[in-house]
């Protein structure tokens, strides 16, 4: 085999390869020997078949079988000598090319960037952390109290106000015609609770059992279901019972209703919850903070390839959740088209995104950063904790599928790599209260994926309908 470059631009290479006919010719003799062991045609003994009847017979297959191999076993060659780490699998053109009698291809293939890491002991990073005050944790112990409240139904003649339980029937139209999943019985709405349209919720105060009432209601215009964005709809409510919150006290008899032992260690409990959540969210902070900073601090080319494939999945993803599928007319999401606001901002996260995973990559690599599997396996048995009943289906489906497995790990090792820069970068840490913590935490521009932080509890996740809020 002999080679030249034909490519040398950026992270881009590509070569012309001659391979020599002599070679090619004893790698296919190679091959008929072997074809010959356990081939079988009739009037011939095994192992005694002529070479021409293969050739014959075969010939195609087995100068294709040995022109393959040989082209791969000479594209792994040049990358080897010189050294290349591809970030995906080369392109060859074969296209029975000739030069001099002899079998000519083509090879291109995009390398990963040299990344010259920081200093990371020079990367200054502002932390904050909360300082969780008494009348914090006495709020959200109302809030508990309050989400585990009773309630009692009231007489007929009994008028609905805020926060106020509502079983009723509804039945939606828009322009007089029904919707999907506008239609629903027996449903419970507490007035003011925010899981429902807004104009639905305050559309119920003042009614009586036995009331049917229409309400008007406009659908936001990030709602869900595309269809409904900014659409105008009339819901004919029918009110079946009215039900009213019950005072519940926070005392030593609430606490152990809700499994504490009594108000001192129920406190004791939701402080170190508030704590640890607030601790999740500054290390988040932390963490956003960190991956700025290391962008700002590594300047190199991007794989072409990598970014393209980044941009492709996101542009899929984002074309997936617009999609309004119907039965009769489907679209392809190949076939839609991003606006030019999407497509540059997509275009900008894929870069920012492709960069700072080769950034980590490195890190972990030249520090030798690994999962054990003490580690895996304690993650493991963490998660399936929240699956009661199903811990052992849930660890045996990771331990006996290598690509979920590999989905899992994926997190804990980009964890392992920023605790790792964090041990070695100054953070300048400043305590906050609540309130100020939560204002800096949700004006963050976050690529985490992260939901916005929240003053309070947790909601219990409602199961979402047309009516409701959010889809």
């Amino acid at each position: 085999m002999s080679y030249k470059e034909t490519l040398n631009s950026g992270l881009k290479r590509g070569f012309e390869v001659v391979l020599e006919t002599e070679d090619l010719n004893k790698n296919i003799n190679v091959k008929v020997e072997e074809v010959k062991k356990t081939i079988k045609i009739d009037g011939f003994r095994p192992g005694k078949v002529p070479t021409n009847i293969i050739m014959q017979k075969h010939g195609d297959a087995i100068n294709a079988e040995v022109l393959n191999k040989m082209v791969n076993d000479n594209v792994s060659q040049i990358i080897q000598e010189n050294k290349y780490r591809p970030v995906s699998q080369p392109k060859v053109d074969l296209k029975d090319k000739e030069k001099d009698g002899k079998q000519v291809f083509n090879v291109e293939f995009e390398l990963f960037p040299e990344i010259k890491l920081a200093d990371f002991s020079k990367i200054e990073i502002e932390s904050s952390k909360v300082k969780l005050e008494k009348a914090e944790v006495d709020k959200r112990l109302d809030l508990i109290a309050k989400n585990q409240r009773t309630y009692k139904e009231e007489k007929d003649d009994y008028k609905s106000k805020k926060e106020d339980s509502v079983l009723l029937d509804y039945e939606g139209t828009i322009d007089g015609k029904n919707f999907d999943g506008g239609k629903a019985e027996d449903q419970t709405i507490v007035i003011g609770s925010g899981q429902y349209l807004k104009d639905l919720e305050e559309g119920l105060i003042g009614l009586k059992k036995g009331d049917n009432k229409k309400i008007k209601v406009k659908f936001p215009e990030n709602y869900g279901q595309k269809d409904l964005q900014n659409a105008e709809a009339v819901f004919e409510c029918n009110i079946k019972k009215i039900s009213t919150p019950q005072e519940s006290k926070v005392n030593d008899e609430f606490a152990k209703s809700v499994g504490a032992k009594d108000l001192k260690d129920l406190k004791t409990k939701v402080e170190a919850q508030m704590l640890k959540e607030y601790s999740d969210l500054s290390k988040s902070l932390d963490k956003k903070n960190l991956f700025e900073k290391l962008q700002e601090s590594h300047k190199f080319e991007l794989p072409e390839n990598l970014v393209e494939t980044e941009f492709n999945g996101l542009k899929e993803k984002h074309l997936q959740s617009e999609q309004v599928v119907s039965d009769t007319h489907k679209k392809e999401i190949k076939d839609k088209k991003l606006s030019s606001e999407n497509e540059k901002r997509f275009k900008e996260d894929a870069n920012s995104r492709i960069q700072l995973g080769l950034i980590l990559q490195e890190i972990g690599k030249t520090n030798a950063i690994q999962v054990t599997g003490d580690e895996m396996n304690k993650a493991l048995y963490e998660y399936a904790s929240n699956f009661r009943g199903q811990e052992q289906k849930v660890i045996d489906y990771y331990k006996n599928n290598q690509e979920a497995a590999m989905q899992f790990q994926a997190p804990l090792y980009e964890n392992k790599i920023v605790d790792f820069i964090l041990s070695k970068v100054k953070l300048k840490t400043k305590e906050l209260d609540v309130d100020s913590f939560i204002k800096i935490y949700n004006n963050v521009d976050s690529n985490l994926d992260k939901p916005k932080a929240k003053k309070t509890a947790k909601k219990k996740t409602v199961k979402k309908k047309t009516a409701s809020k959010k889809k």
